[in-house]
């Protein structure tokens, strides 16, 4: 037995067909003086039992069964957490264009409104009219003010009526824009509006009254253009934040293609316009 463990080829711990060692072997001969030897021979050149020579390839085992049920667990979570997204986005593009289209709905009402009350003032003129239908107060400053902002407030209305009746809804990104655009045009319509109808309070309330004239227009003025302002700097913030937003985004972009990969995401802003 020694000079057998003593050859460099010898294995103490092979496996025979039935998966057992040498010192399985002996484990299960006669206990004899001479297999006490060589248990202790076997167990000096490093000879051990079957199970405990594949104890570590078990743990291994468990270790990569147990790694598989995280890795896939893992996997399931993500799935999950993609799936959650992808519908919290969906539902968020869907509030986004039900928003544009209000705000485009609420816009066309307003302005119908505006048109009628703008086509409306022009038969009932403030100061009233001779028998011929023309003006009474025609000549003077504060008619023709109201005459030119009234026609302004009226065809304004009507052009916002028009693009909402003629464009095609479809694209999110282009109503937006058109949304934009009609708003402006409706502050122009009231901002014409107003100015009808603080010209027309001097037509009616005439020169002995006139105070009451300036401090309807004190006061319009002061709403009107506070509301105005504020709108304005609000909209100049929003498109200068977006314009910081891109440069960030365009900067991020070049960085993950240097990179070779990139954990950004895009994110569209909701806003109010």
């Amino acid at each position: 037995m020694q000079e057998l463990l003593l050859l460099p080829d010898t294995n103490v711990n092979t496996l025979t067909r039935e998966h057992k060692t040498a010192l399985d072997l002996a484990e299960g001969l006669p206990i004899t003086e001479e297999i006490l030897e060589i248990k202790e021979c076997l167990i000096r050149y490093g000879a051990v039992k079957a199970n405990d020579l594949n104890q570590p390839r078990d743990e291994l085992r468990k270790t990569m069964t147990q790694i598989k049920k995280d890795v896939y667990f893992q996997l399931e979570q993500t799935r999950k957490t993609n799936r959650n997204v992808s519908g919290i986005e969906n539902e968020l593009r869907k509030l986004h264009r039900a928003g544009v289209n209000n705000a485009g709905n609420s816009v066309t009402v307003v302005a119908v409104l505006f048109a009628a009350v703008a086509f409306a003032a022009l038969f009932t003129v403030p100061g009233g009219d001779y028998d011929n239908g023309m003006a009474v107060m025609v000549h003077t400053a504060p008619f023709k003010a109201f005459f030119i902002s009234n026609a302004l407030a009226l065809f304004t209305s009507l052009a916002v009526v028009l693009v909402q009746i003629t464009i095609v809804r479809g694209e999110v990104k282009a109503e937006r824009k058109v949304v934009e655009v009609i708003n402006k045009m409706m502050w122009l319509a009231s901002v014409c509006t107003s100015v009808s109808y603080t010209t027309a309070s001097y037509i009616v309330v005439g020169r002995r009254s006139q105070w009451a004239a300036i401090l309807v227009t004190v006061i319009g003025g002061i709403i009107m253009g506070g509301i105005l302002g504020t709108m304005t700097y609000y909209v100049v913030k929003s498109k200068r934040s977006r314009r910081e937003r891109k440069k960030e985004k365009k900067s991020k972009k070049e960085g993950t293609l240097r990179l070779s990969y990139s954990d950004e995401s895009e994110i569209n802003p909701i806003y109010a316009i």
